[in-house]
Formats: structure tokens, C-alpha cells, sequence
């Protein structure tokens, strides 16, 4: 019988994988594709479908399955046999896949696999769930509910788990499942008893303690049903006998709990029963995810470091942040490896693993280790939030109930990993990091320094032999020193040695005392490493070798299966069989379904051998593919996210098509999701002369959206930069002003108007000479929102009345509505109050005509602010609230925030400070979170005119410091009006 799916999950179906594949394990091992069985194979076959089953989404590696089925008596040949138990298996479990939509279920991953398939469609899982959502009823004393849920999960055993199937993890599963049972057979009966149920109970309780006699839990429920049915003799007697059986077959005595429950029957009186107040245990909890990287065999000193970690992790009540700082080679990822896997007892839960790539120049995105994060934790990819806000929230709520240890690799800042933080207790962080990250409050700071002189030389002698040391031991000293005992480079010298083994230290350390061959003999295993990948490559085709060499030219952290069919200009199903098979040869890593990514030292390789033996035309067109894709990619999302605004670049077709969106939350996923790898490639593809400035141009004004969301990718200053430099010097105007208004635009969400500024004149100058008014109309209400914030009125009402001009003339009501808002706060400021009104009011229609969700929370805002400054507070009450309501529908924290603080203004100004403290302080955490300066000093003023209404004019004072500060940092000339409350005082 197949497993049925839990309530509240998709059916499998609907989980995006090749078939409808669901399996059995409590009971024989089965598979089932629909209703329909399909049958496993031989025993060995079961046995690795069993452990990757029970590890499911968890890469597991070839030792491991190794050990698992064949335990220590592996024949020879056992890799071999092993990869056909793994092909067999993907047989089985592929069937007719197809390019791009079904990604593999069966996925090489590292030096093992991983097996992909949906919670639901495991039958362990949907026990799980059940009995984790039966404890949690009880807890909230919900008998009935917990009881039927025991009951509905119990249903699913079919008998003996994996029953049938060899090899000693099969047999250690089956004793851990078998105690999940009985734990869930316990909480059942303990159920029904608290609902009266003793007398239905006594009966299985006696079957169950003959099975389980020294289980004393089932003892302990057995006496309690006895003694609610009136049997108190009888319940006292299963207590002598329990106690005769431990003292004659074990020699021990009955625990606290069976000679409590005893004094409770004795000393009970009419109208109370014993063991009433008896609650459940804590729930079993399986092991989830296990992402962290192998340990270093040789690893060796850091006592004092690790003892400090693990004691940190060991606390409970709170989240226990350790960062580990120090240089580059220093150990850092070696020692979070080693504490985290002697800590994985204390987070049953699993373990999360993620290289933030701190010190490359593209840094992983929260927003991508999230999504990451929350597909291990079980959410459907398909069901991913679309903005960073909305997937931190997720993920923190699915920590809350859970122990999990998180190790955030190679941080670059706190802003980077503040996301990715648990926000409840249970779980911690380990974080390693090349800056010290002070930011992180509350965090435990181990900053690592160079080994000990011992520890030093216990390293070394662990690589190269104690034989070679004690001959050798002065030499071994000076080789230290040249080291710096830093445990990298005593590692390269190390391995260099171990490499040639007629060296000697005493030639090793002569060779070092000489700085200018010092960094030559360090980089001596790169050496090595290129004689290992160039044996690797050795083995491919022509074909492979091609794709080995292409997929490496982009500087982009991951490749997806779409990226690699543009960069080799081959069919997605031909690409993806390509990467699979650099997989296979650990050539390439996938980091998930149809994502891949180099080593670092693999890509460094595979990049200079293509430099070197790929023609320069070959690799101009292979970037010049894939700029295009991401182009026709981005130019979809952009219509999609903002369908009424005219897009300002080059509209013409291009050769690529691009992938489809659904609706603006999957376009702007999407966008969020690869900014990184854009901007890397629009970095990379201005400083190439052979690829099209016009293309990177086009391709960062798509991003735009992002801007609009108040979304700030890293980067993106940078990448405009880059490109408004190239564009530049190549005399390419068009390139240029594009690039500097996304700089101008970027800068201005930070609310460096004074900083924008200058960018975004020369934009201007530059669309007016090549006649662009597309872009001039946008450049031009960026312009003129900046001058408004200046409070430079007379610029602001002349840029926006072009900007309105331009957006009649071209059509465009998104940037109609947006000149229009604009507008009405220049007209207001310079006191055309009527006009103003109708200027806002009018921007409202047009973005309610055409149904353009962030251009109406925009005018909503604009025509609040014109009704509040007017005296109209219940209506400006209105719009507020309203506008609010539209950007968090959009999920933009930042547009939230800013609203927040908007709505506190209005109630300073119509003497509520109570209720303007709550809002300001709302828009202040937000500010703070995302670390939007403008907001939080806004924010900060308006808690500061609060508490000044209240005579609380210490904190006020406290408030408008800090606001001053921040104002006069932006240049804005709110510091001013800050500055006068605060003499006020």
C-alpha cells in the first residue's frame, strides 16, 4: 500500500520531480510510482536506496554508502559495484526525463549523491509530521487532536522497518525506528487514558510491557490505566514485578518515575487518581540535514579555541553566536568543521552549511543562502518568497521549534549574515570570518592567531613522519618560521615534501630563507593540483573538455542549467547532461537541482586552459551568449514586475529568448535570486573590449525593479561604476548614461541625494545629446525626487514637469504616475496647494487604472503626505494606511519602513505621541535590520517629537542626536530642523 501524503503538502505531483515517486520504509522497503509498485531490485540495491532514502536532500558520500551496505567486509571492487547499485537506482527513479523542468531526483554531489524527493512522499517523514504535530496538540491541551494523530500516524507501520534489507545502517535504522514507534505507541495510550480511555488501554498496555519489559514507560502507563480502572491492586503488582525482573535480569532498581507513580497509588485518595498531572515526553526528533563539510584527518592544536566554542553552543536560552575571525589560511573553516561535528549531539535537528564567499568580489546574497536554506528545511522551491524580508521571516519561524546548527562560512559583515541569523532560542551559529565582525551583538569572538611552536610542529610531523622531524629537528624549526606557523603554509611545504621525498627539511628550509622563491615554493601544490586536474581532464571527450573549459569564463558564483545551455550553445537537456557528467568526475559541484559551481582552484584552472587553447573568437562568443540570455531574461522580468513603464534601454530583438514568468513575484524572484551573477557578469563584461558595452548597459537597467522595492543587491554601485567608466573611455554616451543613472538611483536609495546628484546632471546632459528621452524622462524624476529631499523646490518642479512631458509623450502612465506624485509634493512645497491635490490625486487614478500595485503605494504615499501637510488628516490617515498595506503586499521592508515613519509623523502632528512612539519604533527596527540610514534618522525624529510631547526630554534629546548625526552624514538638510528641536529643549 502507498504512503498517503500528509496534510497540508502537495501532492507529489506538484513537487516539480520526474515522477510521482513515493516510498515505504516503515515496513518493507517499497517504492510506488502513482498506486503502482515498482520493484527495487536485488538486496544491495535496497540497502543504498535505504540510506539515501533516510537522508533524503542530504548529500551522502561514497564512503558513507560504502559503510552503510557493506559495512567492514567491503570485497574489491567495491566502488565499482557501487556505482551500479547508483545507476540502477537512477534508472528506476528517472524515467524519460526531460530538460530544465525535471531536475534530477538522483544527484551526484561532491564525492556521493544526494537523493531529491518531496517530505510528503517518504512515509517516515509523514510520521514524523504527524507525531510532531500530535505533541504540539498536547501541549496546547488538545487531547482528542493528539490521540487521533498518534493514531492516524501509527497507521502507517506495515511491520518491521526495512525489513528485508542488509547491511549494518539497515539495522541500526530499524532499532531507532522501532524506538520511534514505541515512543508514539506510548503517547497514544497515554492519551486515551487521560480521556478515559483506561479501560480500552490496559489490554494493549499488558501486550506491550510482555514485548518491552524493561521499557519503563509502558510500565508506568500500564499502572496508571489500572489504577483509573479501580485496579489498584493490580497496578501495584506491576510494579513488584517490574522491580523483581530489573533486580534478577539486570540488577538494577525501577526508576524515580515507576517508585513515584507507586507512593501516588498508595497514598491516593477517593476522587484523585494517580498519575494525572502526567504530560508527554519530549517528542523523538530524527536527524535533518547534515550539510557540513568533511574534517580534516590532521587536524591538530586549537584546545583551548574549540573547548570555548563548544561550551558557547552548549548553552541553552539563547542563540549562541560564535565568529571566528582571523587571516586567510589561518584555519578558520578547519576549526568550525571540527567544533561543529563534535556538537552535532547537541542539535539533533541537523546542520546548515553555507560558503558566503566573503573576500570575492561578489559575495553570496543572503537572498540565495535563504532559498538554499529553506528547500533543505523542507519548503517547496516553487513556494520560495520572492523578497529577502519575507524568506528571513520563513526561515526563522521554521528554526523556532527546531535545534539546528548553522555555520556561515567566510562572512564579509555583519549586514551579510544578520538574515541568516535563527531568531528564537534552540538553535546557533557558527560564523567564520576574515574581519572581526563586532556588529554581531551578543556573539562569542574567538579571533584565531598563528599555531603555537608545538602545535606548529605537531603538524608538521603528522604530514611528513616523525622519522623526517627528529632527524631534522633545527631545519623543522626554521621551516616554522618561514611558515609564520600558519597552518596553510605549513601544510603546502608539507605536502611539497611528502611529494618528493628525497628533499630535505634542511633543502626546504634554505629554500624558504630566500624571500624572493618564498611564495613560489608556498605555491608549490597548486603545482600538484594542476598535474591531478589535468589528469582529470585527461579523461574527457572533446565535447566534455569544451564544456569544462566554457562554463569557466563567467566570474559568477553558481551556473544554472539554462546559463550553461547559452554559455556551450546546446540544448538545456544536452547541457545539463554535460555538467552532470564534470559532476560525476569531480570537475563541478551541484550545489543544488540544476546548479552548479567550480572549486575555486577548478575554475582558476579551467579558465587558464581556456585562455590558453580556446580560440579568443570561441570565448568571445560563448559571453556574448550568455549575455544576451540574461538580457532577454532580465528585459522579461522587468515587463513582467513593471508591465506599464516604458523600458529605457534598446528595445530591438535579440537572438536569445530568454526564460517566461508567470507574474511579477516570480520576475522579481528571479531577479533578486541571480543579481549577484549579473552584476559579476556586467563587471567582467566591461573591462572585456571584444563583448557589447550597449548589452551590459541594457542589462543593468533591467534590474531597476529592485531599486523600486528599495531592495539593495551588493554590488550594483560598484558594477555601474565599472561600466560608466568603460563606456566612458570607449566614447559609447548612450552606455554611459545608463550606467550612471542606475548609479545615481543607486546612491539616492541610500539617501545620498547631495552624492547621486552629479551622476545623474551628467545623465541627463548625456540624454539630451543623443536624444533618449525614455531614460531622460526616468533620470529626470529620480533627479527631481532627489532635489525634493534637498528641499530644492524650483529644480524639483522644473526636472518633474519635463519628466510629466516626456512620460505624455511616450505614453508611459507608470512614469505619468510617478512625475505626477512627484509633482504634487513640489507644487505643495512651493505653495500651489489645489494643484498639488490634484496632481496626487490624479496619480492615484492612473496607477489604479492599470492595476500597477507599487506605482499606487507610491502615489497613495505622495498623496498622504499632501493631505497631511494640508490639514486632511482623516483622509491622509487613509492614504497612509492604504499605502502601507500595498507595499507589504509587495513584501518591500524598506517601503514598510518608510511608511511606518510616515504614519508617526502624522500622528505627532494630530497629538498622539503614544501612538507615534509605537510606528516610529516600528520603522526604526526595520531600519535598523536593513541598516537604511534615511529611515532610521526620520524614524529617530519622529520618537524624538514623541517623547518631547510626553516631557520625556532626556530620550527626546538621546532621539534627535542621533538623528542629527545621521542627517548631517546624509547632507540633508533635515540636520537643521533637528538641530533647532534640539536647542528647543
Amino acid at each position: 500500500m502507498p504512503p498517503t501524503a500528509s496534510p497540508g503538502h502537495p501532492s507529489g505531483g506538484e513537487s516539480g520531480r520526474t515522477a510521482a515517486c513515493r516510498f515505504t520504509v516503515l515496513g518493507p522497503l517499497r517504492m510506488y510510482d502513482g498506486s503502482a509498485e515498482v520493484r527495487v531490485g536485488a538486496p544491495q540495491t535496497q540497502a543504498v536506496l535505504a540510506a539515501l532514502l533516510l537522508r533524503a536532500r542530504t548529500p551522502v558520500s561514497t564512503r558513507e554508502l560504502i559503510a552503510a551496505v557493506w559495512g567492514d567486509e567491503a570485497p574489491p571492487g567495491v566502488l565499482g559495484a557501487l556505482h551500479t547499485q547508483v545507476s540502477t537506482l537512477r534508472r528506476l527513479l528517472e524515467p524519460g526525463r526531460a530538460p530544465r523542468a525535471t531536475a534530477r531526483t538522483l544527484v551526484t554531489t561532491g564525492d556521493g549523491y544526494t537523493l531529491r524527493v518531496a517530505p510528503e512522499d517518504v512515509d517516515l517523514t509523514v510520521f514524523e509530521l504527524r507525531t510532531a504535530e500530535a505533541r504540539r496538540a498536547w501541549a496546547a491541551d488538545r487531547p482528542e487532536d493528539a490521540r487521533s494523530l498518534f493514531v492516524s500516524a501509527l497507521d502507517l507501520w506495515r511491520g518491521m522497518p526495512l525489513a528485508g534489507v542488509p547491511g549494518p545502517y539497515a539495522e541500526a535504522q530499524r532499532t531507532r525506528l522501532e524506538d520511534l514507534r514505541l515512543s508514539a505507541v506510548e503517547a497514544r495510550w497515554e492519551a486515551e487514558i487521560v480521556l478515559g480511555g483506561h479501560d480500552n488501554a490496559v489490554g494493549p498496555l499488558r501486550v506491550l510491557a510482555a514485548e518491552h519489559p524493561w521499557r519503563e514507560r509502558v510500565h508506568e502507563l500500564l499502572m496508571t490505566a489500572l489504577h483509573h480502572a479501580g485496579r489498584r491492586a493490580d497496578a501495584l503488582d506491576v510494579h513488584a514485578h517490574v522491580r523483581r525482573v530489573l533486580a534478577e535480569e539486570l540488577g538494577t532498581r525501577p526508576g524515580p518515575g515507576l517508585d513515584r507513580l507507586q507512593q501516588e497509588i498508595l497514598t491516593a485518595t477517593p476522587g484523585r487518581q494517580a498519575g494525572e498531572a502526567a504530560r508527554l515526553r519530549a517528542p523523538e526528533r530524527s536527524c535533518g540535514s547534515a550539510q557540513l563539510p568533511q574534517d580534516i584527518a590532521d587536524f591538530t592544536g586549537r584546545n583551548d579555541e574549540a573547548d570555548r566554542l563548544c561550551a558557547t553552543l552548549e548553552k541553552g536560552g539563547i542563540v549562541a553566536l560564535s565568529a571566528i575571525s582571523g587571516m586567510g589560511g589561518i584555519g578558520k573553516t578547519a576549526l568550525a568543521v571540527r567544533v561543529a561535528r563534535r556538537m552535532r549531539h547537541r542539535f539533533p535537528d541537523g546542520q546548515l552549511y553555507a560558503d558566503l564567499r566573503g573576500t570575492d568580489p561578489r559575495a553570496a546574497e543572503p537572498m540565495e543562502v535563504l532559498g538554499r536554506f529553506l528547500c533543505v528545511l523542507g519548503v517547496h522551491a516553487g513556494q520560495l518568497p520572492t523578497l529577502p524580508g519575507e524568506r528571513a521571516a520563513l526561515y526563522r519561524s521554521l528554526l523556532a521549534t527546531r535545534q539546528v546548527l548553522v555555520v556561515l562560512d567566510n562572512a564579509r559583515d555583519p549586514a551579510q549574515v544578520r538574515d541568516l541569523l535563527p531568531g528564537a532560542p534552540g538553535s546557533a551559529v557558527l560564523i567564520t570570518s576574515r574581519s572581526r565582525l563586532a556588529g554581531l551583538t551578543g556573539a562569542t569572538m574567538v579571533d584565531l592567531r598563528p599555531l603555537a611552536q608545538a602545535e606548529a610542529l605537531e603538524l608538521l610531523t603528522r604530514i611528513v613522519g616523525e622519522q623526517n622531524v627528529s632527524a631534522e629537528p633545527e631545519a623543522a624549526a626554521e621551516v616554522l618560521d618561514a611558515c609564520g606557523h600558519l597552518p596553510l603554509a605549513i601544510r603546502i611545504v608539507a605536502s611539497r615534501l611528502v611529494a618528493r621525498p628525497d628533499d630535505t627539511l634542511a633543502e626546504t628550509a634554505a629554500l624558504l630563507a630566500d624571500e624572493r622563491r618564498r611564495l613560489g615554493a608556498f605555491r608549490a601544490e597548486d603545482t600538484a593540483v594542476e598535474t591531478t586536474f589535468r589528469l582529470g581532464m585527461d579523461l574527457l571527450d572533446a565535447e566534455h573538455v569544451r564544456a569544462f573549459r566554457l562554463l569557466a569564463l563567467p566570474e559568477t558564483p553558481e551556473l544554472s542549467v539554462p546559463v550553461a545551455a547559452a554559455l556551450l550553445a546546446r540544448p538545456e537537456r544536452e547541457a545539463e547532461e554535460l555538467c552532470e557528467a564534470l559532476v560525476d568526475l569531480s570537475l563541478l559541484e551541484s550545489v543544488a537541482p540544476g546548479r552548479y559551481r567550480y572549486h575555486d582552484l577548478l575554475r582558476l584552472f579551467a579558465r587558464q586552459t581556456a585562455c590558453a587553447e580556446v580560440p579568443d573568437d570561441e570565448r568571445t562568443a560563448a559571453l556574448t551568449r550568455l549575455l544576451e540570455f540574461c538580457l532577454a531574461t532580465a528585459l522579461g522580468a522587468h515587463r513582467v514586475s513593471l508591465p506599464d513603464d516604458v523600458f529605457p534601454g534598446n528595445a530591438a530583438p535579440l537572438p536569445s529568448r530568454g526564460l517566461d514568468f508567470t507574474g511579477p513575484q516570480e520576475a522579481t524572484a528571479w531577479l533578486l535570486d541571480e543579481q549577484t551573477s549579473l552584476l559579476g557578469l556586467i563587471e567582467q563584461a566591461a573591462g572585456d573590449a571584444s563583448l557589447s558595452l550597449a548589452v551590459c548597459a541594457d542589462l543593468l537597467l533591467a534590474a531597476d525593479p529592485l531599486g523600486r522595492l528599495g531592495a539593495q543587491p551588493y554590488g550594483i554601485e560598484r558594477a555601474a561604476r565599472t561600466l560608466a567608466d568603460a563606456a566612458r573611455a570607449a566614447g559609447h554616451r548612450t552606455a554611459e548614461a545608463r550606467a550612471l543613472y542606475m548609479l545615481g538611483s543607486s546612491v539616492q536609495h541610500r539617501f545620498a541625494m547631495r552624492l547621486g546628484a552629479p551622476d545623474l546632471d551628467r545623465a541627463i546632459e548625456l540624454c539630451r545629446a543623443t536624444g533618449d528621452r525614455t531614460l531622460l524622462a526616468h533620470v529626470l524624476i529620480t533627479r527631481g525626487g532627489g532635489a525634493l529631499a534637498l528641499r530644492d523646490f524650483t529644480t524639483a518642479h522644473t526636472l518633474l514637469t519635463e519628466a510629466l512631458t516626456h512620460g505624455k509623450a511616450l505614453s508611459s502612465r507608470g512614469i505619468e504616475a510617478y512625475a505626477l506624485g512627484f509633482l504634487g509634493l513640489a507644487l505643495l512645497a512651493t505653495g500651489w496647494t489645489e494643484e498639488a491635490l490634484a496632481h496626487c490625486r490624479e496619480a492615484v487614478a492612473v496607477t489604479r487604472a492599470t492595476g500597477d500595485i507599487a506605482g499606487q503605494a507610491n502615489a497613495l504615499h505622495n498623496l498622504g503626505q499632501v493631505c497631511l501637510r494640508t490639514g486632511r488628516m482623516p483622509e491622509a490617515f487613509n492614504h497612509l494606511h492604504e499605502s502601507l498595506r500595498l507595499w507589504r503586499e509587495t513584501g518591500s521592508r524598506f517601503r514598510e519602513g518608510l511608511l511606518l515613519g510616515a504614519i508617526a509623523e502624522a500622528h505627532n502632528l494630530s497629538g498622539r505621541p503614544m501612538e507615534a512612539a509605537e510606528h516610529a519604533a516600528r520603522a526604526r527596527d526595520i531600519a535598523e535590520a536593513r541598516g537604511d540610514a534615511g529611515i532610521l534618522a526620520r524614524a529617530l525624529t519622529q520618537l524624538g517629537h514623541a517623547h518631547r510631547t510626553q516631557g520625556e526630554t532626556d530620550r527626546a534629546r538621546e532621539y534627535y542626536r542621533r538623528a542629527e548625526s545621521i542627517f548631517g552624514e546624509l547632507g540633508l538638510p533635515d540636520a537643521d530642523d533637528v538641530a533647532q528641536h534640539l536647542r528647543e529643549l
